[in-house]
């Protein structure tokens, strides 16, 4: 046995570890990009207690599905074995299940959140997309490697004498499906591919360029599905529907839904007499980019410790909030009473003039209309 597979000789169960750690590290990384962003500081909460046990129980649903309907020996699938009872644990964990269970979490959390009060934090499916599979590939990245502990997601096999039989290239397999010998590592050929688009997708959400919402997760859709089909086209122990290889076929979709809904999106500006709001710096945004004003870029809520957490501002202050207050200002106004008001220093919301000529006085009748 080579150094490289005794971590899977051990008893402690690597699988469940690196996945978990996996989880544990992309939601902290959510957390403070969210927080940046302007989502209210528990979304990533919210999304995790929902989602993930949904992702491991379409996981499993999704393999234990499709090596059924592709296994002609699957007696052998016992109500303890899928819930992992059996000693065996959960080992067959479809990636593909787990992110379709996920995407219904985060329609459970859009019905949940799209209206909510008040403004700052509702949000709508898109976004939740875009913010989490942002980080979901990192956990792919990681997850990989627990493919490495049980000795799986393997590619065929290598010769002894060939120049690239060795690791990251190769691994060596105990009992694979042509004997023990050293086998392509198309676990790690993935992980390295989603490594690497972590790092693109978490550079078109948090740099200084912003797109529509749901462009990102587009974008994760062509990354993921190039990368999948042809990584899946290697592997020893692919689920199939007949001569198909279901993850293949979930890749192309994937592949053809991404560019559609970018373009769609160019369309849809088109048709509106807008510009596409595809990758334009942050400060130069406006109402002229398609989609733009439903964005949490249009009214953002960063979360800050000085504003304790019962205050409750109106819509109407976070649709304007930009015509009229300060972020430094806004507590200390609302807090205060129309009698503590200096009337020559207000400014006139709604039609962003100042009073520079001090005419308003206290006995204004329109002062009235402005407080109510």
């Amino acid at each position: 046995m080579s150094n490289l597979s005794l971590i899977s000789a051990t008893e402690f169960n690597w699988y469940g570890f690196i996945i978990g750690s996996g989880m544990v590290l992309c939601i902290i990384l959510a957390y403070f990009t969210a927080k940046k962003r302007g989502y209210y500081k528990d979304i990533v909460f919210d999304i995790a207690i929902i989602t993930i046990p949904l992702a491991i129980i379409g996981a499993r649903l999704y393999y234990v599905v499709f090596d059924i309907i592709g296994n002609p020996d699957h007696d052998t699938w016992t109500f303890r074995k899928i819930l992992g009872l059996d000693g065996g644990g959960l080992s067959g964990l479809a990636v593909y299940g787990g992110l379709i269970f996920a995407a219904l979490g985060g329609l459970i959390i859009h019905f949940w959140k799209r209206n909510k009060k008040p403004v700052s934090e509702s949000v709508n499916f898109a976004q939740l997309l875009d913010l989490g599979f942002t980080f979901i590939i990192l956990g792919q990245c990681i997850g990989r490697w627990g493919n490495f502990a049980n000795q799986e997601a393997y590619g065929p096999k290598v010769a002894s004498d060939v120049w690239y039989n060795f690791f990251p290239i190769t691994v060596h397999i105990e009992n694979g499906v042509a004997g023990t010998g050293e086998y392509m590592a198309t676990f790690f050929y993935e992980s390295f591919w989603n490594f690497c688009g972590f790092f693109l997708l978490y550079w078109l959400y948090a740099g200084k360029r912003k797109s529509f919402d749901g462009f990102i997760f587009s974008c994760y859709c062509i990354y993921e599905g190039i990368g999948r089909a042809w990584i899946e086209g290697l592997r020893q122990d692919s689920l199939y529907v007949g001569p198909v290889r279901i993850s293949q076929a979930i890749s192309f979709a994937m592949i053809l839904f991404g560019i559609g809904y970018i373009i769609w999106h160019l369309y849809k500006a088109r048709e509106k007499g807008l510009k596409p709001f595809i990758f334009i710096e942050q400060s130069k945004l406006d109402e002229s980019y398609y989609g733009y004003n439903k964005t949490i870029l249009h009214h953002p809520c960063v979360y800050e410790k000085k504003v304790k957490e019962e205050t409750d501002y109106s819509d109407e202050f976070y649709t304007e909030a930009d015509k009229g207050f300060s972020g430094s200002d806004d507590g200390d106004f609302y807090s205060q009473t129309p009698d503590e008001i200096d009337l020559k220093e207000i400014v006139d919301v709604k039609d962003g003039v100042s009073d520079e000529d001090g005419e308003i006085n206290e006995n204004n009748e329109t002062d009235g209309d402005f407080y109510n």
